[in-house]
């Protein structure tokens, strides 16, 4: 019973210590998340009047996301 007690403690340890090591800060997932949609004709990242003219043009509404 100990022994299963101390296992299940040392994965508990294991898994936040590699999860922590992991994490990436919120700068990193904003700029990954820029270099992702600046490369994707789908998105228009950064330019509002584009956005603006995009949805107007295919008469669909416009999402917005502020950071």
């Amino acid at each position: 019973m100990k022994c299963r007690a101390i296992s299940v403690a040392m994965l508990i340890l294991v898994t936040t210590i590699q999860g922590t090591a992991l994490a990436q800060t919120r700068d990193e997932k904003v700029l990954a998340d820029r270099s992702e949609l600046t490369d994707d004709d789908r998105w228009i990242y950064n330019d509002l009047p584009a956005g603006f003219a995009e949805a107007r043009q295919a008469n669909k509404p416009l999402l917005i996301v502020f950071r």
